[in-house]
């Protein structure tokens, strides 16, 4: 199993839940988040003054588990969803799950997913 962790702005929530759901996620969710991404590219300054602090931006979390097969197709769905090419796009992470447990019946691994 893989958690896909997905960064990105507020404005695409609506159109990854359609997305995820439409190719058969188990389920998701959002946090808001704040941000900074490239950071030297913000730190403009005049001849003689301090370069400016990067500046927070307004993102959300997006968090899936998936089944190790379904975990390519879904990061790239995601990344071509919300690609404009303009920075602040956001950033997909892909990390190892060792174990799930559903809480209600006990349920270990894949089968806690679905």
């Amino acid at each position: 199993m893989k958690l896909i962790r997905f960064y990105t702005r507020p404005e695409n929530m609506e159109n990854i839940r359609e997305k995820l759901f439409e190719m058969g996620a188990p389920g998701l969710s959002v946090t808001d988040a704040l941000g900074i991404g490239k950071p030297l590219g913000q730190m403009t300054h005049e001849k003689g003054e301090p370069a400016h602090l990067p500046q927070f931006r307004k993102r959300i979390c997006v968090e899936v588990v998936a089944d190790d097969k379904d975990t390519q197709a879904l990061a790239a769905s995601l990344a071509e969803l919300c690609r404009t090419g303009k920075f602040g796009d956001g950033k997909i992470f892909i990390i190892n799950v060792d174990d799930a447990i559903r809480v209600r019946t006990g349920e270990r691994g894949a089968d806690s997913l679905y």
